[in-house]
């Protein structure tokens, strides 16, 4: 019965990140400022909701200030805007469905070494179970380009996919791989926090959230003051409906990220990251599917397909064969 509810939990959690993604592109396609400015303020008003939730919800208005925990939560802080900061860079560069193949690459892989180094994942402990993994996630990985790509006719009537440049720069590549570590390197501070007998473990988790949000709310403000000057301040007047999805998508996050702080130590990092992800993206299709009508090349359907299959194999085969 807790097993069942803690997969309940994950299931909370997709939802929440899916609905965190469909509120962030509502709300980047209904911001009435400068669009290079959307995602520093949203990156602020977030990482403040973020704070004050999780400060009177979460801990109870309580915060211990260990060291440890503290760096933890400054040095995400640099990851999750360099995550914000690369995946812009990448998004106007080049193609989406390689930056998502990196992205998801980076935030599966990554925190799996780590957890393997550190010897959190005891799902690699037999022969079986490494070769499961490995062929899942390169499984998984292949199918995200393939779900990721997106199909427009060209001026000649032919299919090209959406965004694409004329070829992939270096800087694309390197925007990629940016976006890949740091992605990755957030994972794995959220699962440092939860490990490490330093930081407090589960004790600490919210003053590490706090921590996080606050620094890379300041992070943004700050930078964004510098590129824009005193103009930058005025990128936070809001219409009516911008208003409403960037309120929307703060609430969702802070309850997303508080979420998986709980979740991380009842699962493997292998299981739950690749979950995370993966269904994230597959959730985040069919809703432009469904809802904004965008259509499905054969090769969306293959890579889903795929994806699915892997996650269900990886989840299953286990339990079925060990």
């Amino acid at each position: 019965m807790e097993n069942l509810f803690w997969w309940g939990a994950v299931f909370v959690l997709i939802i929440l990140y899916t609905l965190q993604s469909l509120f962030t592109k509502l709300y980047t396609e209904k911001y009435p400022g400068k669009p290079e400015n959307a995602a520093s303020v949203l990156t602020v008003a977030s990482g403040i909701t973020v704070v004050i939730i999780t400060f009177f919800c979460f801990s109870l208005c309580s915060f211990t200030f260990n060291p440890y925990s503290i760096l933890i939560g400054a040095l995400n802080a640099v990851a999750l805007y360099g995550y914000n900061y690369f995946i812009v860079k990448a998004s106007s560069s080049g193609p989406y469905s390689i930056l998502m193949m990196f992205n998801l690459s980076g935030g599966i892989i990554i925190p799996i070494i780590a957890a393997l180094i550190m010897g959190w994942d005891s799902s690699w402990d037999t022969t079986f179970q490494i070769i499961l993994n490995t062929v899942s996630i390169l499984a998984i990985i292949s199918a995200v380009y393939m779900v990721s790509v997106k199909k427009e006719a060209s001026a000649d009537g032919k299919s090209t996919e959406s965004g694409k440049k004329s070829g992939i720069s270096a800087s694309f590549i390197l925007s990629c791989l940016g976006l890949a570590v740091c992605n990755g390197v957030y994972g794995i501070f959220l699962t440092l926090q939860n490990q490490t007998e330093a930081a407090g473990g589960e004790a600490n988790r919210d003053e590490m959230v706090i921590t996080t949000f606050f620094f890379a709310a300041l992070i943004s403000f700050v930078l964004g003051l510098i590129r824009e000057k005193g103009a930058f301040l005025g990128a936070f007047r809001q219409n009516k409906i911008s208003a409403m999805y960037l309120i929307a998508t703060s609430l969702v996050f802070a309850l997303a990220i508080n979420l998986i702080v709980i979740i991380i130590p009842h699962f493997d990092t292998t299981i739950l990251y690749t979950i995370d992800n993966s269904s994230v993206l597959i959730m985040s299709v069919l809703i432009s599917w469904i809802f904004f009508k965008e259509k499905l090349s054969r090769l969306n359907v293959i890579g889903i397909s795929i994806m699915v299959l892997a996650l269900v194999c990886m989840n299953l085969l286990p339990a079925i064969v060990l």
